[in-house]
């Protein structure tokens, strides 16, 4: 026999194996059930990790627009004490004019104590750009307010802007004794009225971030805790009133003040400057009334 003749003319058929059709999907999807399960995982993980740092990011923003306001509120301020020959803004006072951008008055188009408030007295300062002075849901809605509800408007604004003026010991509040002969004859001339009385402005406070328990537009007239108000009070007047220690949820207990901020306070002083304060350190009356000689001082007839 030939050394050909042994060699077959066909190879042999290989053996042909049946593979099941879930595997081969399996090797197409590209993933195993448990390496999904693992990426799902680290994604939960780096998001938890991920929503802290956008929520510092935004607060920091909102910190950072807040003092700017500040600072721009106070040069207003100081605006108008220097076009008044150094006379301060009255913080709350009846019978003082005030217009809108128009030049019309505040008190012919809505509820007249509207134009008593500091607000509007110094609007013309900031150019009638009112979006300054407010933040958050407040700042929307009074845009939308003043489309379509211009009386409530003006009034809501003189209510709710989102930094509060010292008015008790800084240009005087008619509601706390300010302008009145009875009390003042009691008690001595004990707030400032001029920019010449403030002997230490770099530490005076004018302007805090604030919140108010009132009827809000944004709880739809509901009472409730406001951020924004046009007041922010003392830790003493003739007697303690501030709680002992700060309450989120409750404003007056460390005077109106909000520490919206992570924390902070954007408070801006007599000189010009604003800083992020924590809610304790403004705990000193001599930060708040230019007769104040010790961080408890008390106001009390005569004065002292």
């Amino acid at each position: 026999m030939s050394a050909t003749a042994s060699i077959p003319l066909h190879p042999p058929a290989r053996t042909q194996v049946r593979r099941c059709p879930l595997r081969r999907i399996a090797e197409f999807a590209g993933f195993t059930l448990v390496e999904l399960l693992a990426v799902i995982a680290i994604l939960a993980v780096l998001l938890a990790l991920a929503i802290p740092l956008i929520t510092r990011i935004r607060v920091a923003g909102e910190r950072t627009r807040e003092l700017a306001a500040a600072r721009a509120l106070v040069g207003a301020w100081q605006q108008y004490a220097h076009d008044f020959n150094g006379a301060l803004l009255p913080g709350y006072k009846s019978g003082l004019p005030a217009y809108d951008a128009d030049h019309r008055a505040i008190a012919e188009q809505t509820i007249g104590v509207a134009a008593s408030r500091w607000v509007w007295r110094l609007a013309p300062y900031v150019g009638h750009d009112m979006r300054g002075m407010f933040v958050g849901e407040h700042e929307t809605l009074l845009q939308q307010l003043e489309a379509t509800d211009p009386s409530n408007y003006l009034y809501q604004t003189s209510v709710f802007p989102s930094l509060g003026l010292n008015s008790v010991w800084v240009g005087g509040d008619e509601n706390f004794g300010g302008f009145n002969s009875a009390f003042l004859s009691t008690f001595g001339k004990f707030y400032a009225t001029r920019l010449s009385e403030l002997s230490q402005p770099a530490n005076t406070i004018v302007f805090g971030s604030a919140r108010g328990q009132e009827s809000s537009p944004i709880a739809g007239g509901i009472e409730g805790v406001a951020e924004g108000y046009f007041r922010i009070r003392s830790p003493s007047f003739d007697t303690r009133t501030w709680s002992a220690a700060y309450d989120a949820d409750d404003p007056a207990s460390w005077g109106n003040l909000s520490a919206r901020f992570a924390g902070d306070i954007a408070v801006g002083f007599a000189d010009g400057h604003a800083e992020a304060r924590r809610p304790e350190t403004l705990d000193d009356m001599r930060m708040w009334a230019p007769g104040a000689a010790t961080k408890d001082w008390t106001l009390t007839p005569g004065g002292g």
